[in-house]
């Protein structure tokens, strides 16, 4: 079985949304919020550290900043790694 260290995670997200919000892309807690669907108090839960996102809002936030989940939770040092690449279809009207 392999194990993940709860704080380890923690930590990761952590740091990753403290730098991805401030100094990569300076996107407000509100911003991310309209976008994912995560409130403002549990975004600064998750960028405090007081909180372990759960399962959708790590998907949610890994979407958002285009990342993977992986990559996210620290697993990983390639952001790309295990990414699931989105498909948009356009439909056209005959």
């Amino acid at each position: 079985m392999i194990k993940t260290d709860k704080k380890i995670v923690v930590e990761s997200i952590k740091t990753f949304l403290q730098c991805q919000r401030k100094l990569e892309h300076t996107f407000s807690q509100t911003d991310i919020s309209a976008q994912t669907g995560i409130t403002q108090s549990q975004l600064s839960n998750y960028e405090s550290g007081k909180m372990l996102p759960s399962l959708s809002a790590i998907i949610a936030l890994a979407d958002m900043f285009d990342v993977s989940v992986d990559y996210l939770v620290g697993r990983c040092e390639n952001k790309n790694s295990h990414k699931t690449r989105k498909e948009v279809v356009k439909y056209r009207k005959s």
